[in-house]
């Protein structure tokens, strides 16, 4: 009976590991090229270019051009780096709170779209099902936070309104 168990568990280990040596050097091959690729679109400015395309479509979630550029890596790049980005553009004063809060919530849907979208290819996924639901559900997310933060954006500044109204009043 154990001779069975452990049988099957060293059969089960054999086709696990050799599958999963495969998927990792996929995974290091992909990431690689990746950041290869955005190292060479950074040399040649073509970032910056993407960058000028991609806020046409920005401007529409509520996200402002100083904020696309965050945006932008994160889609390309990943979580860790968007993440950074929009720290260090935050820090810089070149985004607001509500570019943190837009920029983040598409990135969190919406990153490493390249890099994801050819892991999934890897293991046997429809890349454009992959890439177009995620983008769609990024863009509703970014249209919901965005309504909610004027909603309450807007809330504040009739209470503050109303406030300063009633102290005016009562002078």
């Amino acid at each position: 009976m154990w001779d069975e168990i452990v049988y099957h568990i060293v059969e089960f280990s054999k086709d696990f590991f050799s599958d999963l040596g495969g998927y990792l050097l996929k995974l290091i091959l992909i990431v690689t090229a990746v950041v290869v690729v955005l190292e060479i679109l950074k040399v040649l400015k073509i970032l910056d270019f993407i960058n000028n395309l991609l806020y046409y479509f920005t401007k529409h979630l509520g996200i402002s051009k100083s904020a696309s550029m965050p945006l932008l890596i994160g889609i390309l790049a990943g979580i860790s780096y968007g993440a950074g980005a929009i720290i260090s553009c935050y820090n810089n004063n070149d985004m607001n709170k509500k570019d943190v809060i837009l920029v983040s919530t598409f990135l969190c849907i919406c990153h490493a779209l390249p890099e994801d979208t050819l892991l999934f290819i890897s293991v046997g996924a429809k890349g454009w099902i992959v890439l177009l639901v995620r983008f769609v559900l990024g863009v509703i997310a970014t249209l919901i936070a965005n309504l909610i933060y004027e909603f309450v954006n807007k809330n504040k500044k009739n209470k503050k309104n109303k406030n300063i109204g009633e102290q005016n009043a009562n002078n």
